[in-house]
């Protein structure tokens, strides 16, 4: 692994170390504060409901499964060229796409890092059966930001780098705000300006369809290889399914919405056991009536006639 991503790591690392120390601290302050408020008979701020901070509200993710994105949106690539939207839903295959900046302190680092660590556990790969598509929502960002992000994760990548490989995983920006919030409402991923010059905005990433469309939505900081790969798989409507054994796999498994994951559907095996059992009890009897049909004609053969056919037989096989 070279210098550069080396050190983003550690980076990384020191930011979330820091993000981390600032949360126990804030747990042991209210530990305390909690013990205070018991003796005095009073309720402590972290016992009782609080409101959403202000930069929070209202940044959920809107589902939008099945919709269409704006295909004629343009953007900048790595290499400061302009391209559309639609230019990545042309070659019939689907895409992982989020929605981030790549001056992000913390949630975008960890975001992009996650899906780096899934991309490298798979068995697909990227250009070649599935692009990856990042859009950063911060408009003062330039190619420059997205080429120096991009060189990081690509010398990390677990495939051989091929020029298919580097044009299926791009990194975007977008000289003016527009773009990137019409994209954005189109996925229903809201995001707000801070003060500061940073944002606040929800944590997922996105499964589109080769046409463009939304086919699936996953949230938080883990995706498991499984559940992107069958993500990917209904998609394509099961086209990108290339053994026998992922089609059993995105038979059985279905989308759970309510736990955000894949699971085993209990009447999808019971469906496949019973089609394997009647499969095999078939074959089994059709090979004993194949079997009682030969013997029987054997019986009804004559005995010199048997000896004969049996040495003609022997003869064949010298």
């Amino acid at each position: 692994m070279n210098t550069y991503l080396r050190t983003s790591r550690i980076a990384r690392s020191l930011r979330l170390g820091a993000a981390c120390a600032i949360l126990l601290g804030a747990s042991a302050a209210g530990q305390e504060q909690g013990g205070q408020g018991a003796q005095s008979g009073r309720q402590s701020a972290f016992d009782r409901d609080l409101p959403m901070p202000t930069q929070t509200r209202g940044l959920d993710v809107e589902e939008h499964v099945g919709r269409g994105l704006p295909l004629e949106l343009e953007f900048l690539n790595s290499r400061g060229e302009k391209v559309t939207l639609g230019s990545y839903f042309n070659s019939n295959k689907p895409a992982v796409m989020a929605m981030v900046y790549y001056r992000c302190p913390i949630v975008c680092d960890v975001v992009m890092e996650k899906m780096a660590e899934t991309f490298n556990q798979m068995d697909f790969t990227i250009g070649k059966d599935f692009n990856v598509l990042l859009f950063s929502f911060d408009h003062t960002e330039t190619p420059a930001d997205a080429a120096s992000v991009k060189k990081g994760y690509l010398s990390g990548y677990s495939k051989e780098v091929t020029p298919e490989v580097e044009a299926g995983w791009e990194f975007h920006v977008s000289p003016d705000v527009y773009a990137p919030r019409q994209l954005s409402d189109a996925l229903g991923f809201r995001y707000r300006s801070l003060p500061d010059g940073e944002f606040s905005h929800p944590v997922a990433i996105y499964v589109i369809t080769p046409d463009g469309r939304i086919s699936r939505y996953l949230y938080g900081y883990s995706y498991p290889p499984r559940d992107l790969k069958l993500s990917l798989i209904d998609a394509t409507n099961g086209k990108m399914a290339r053994s026998l054994g992922d089609r059993f796999m995105s038979f059985c498994y279905m989308y759970d919405p309510l736990a955000g994951s894949y699971s085993l559907a209990a009447f999808r095996v019971m469906q496949l056991s019973g089609i394997l059992t009647v499969t095999a009890v078939g074959t089994l009897i059709g090979a004993l009536f194949v079997g009682e049909r030969l013997r029987r004609r054997w019986v009804g053969v004559p005995a010199g006639e048997q000896d004969s056919l049996g040495s003609s037989m022997n003869e064949v096989t010298k």
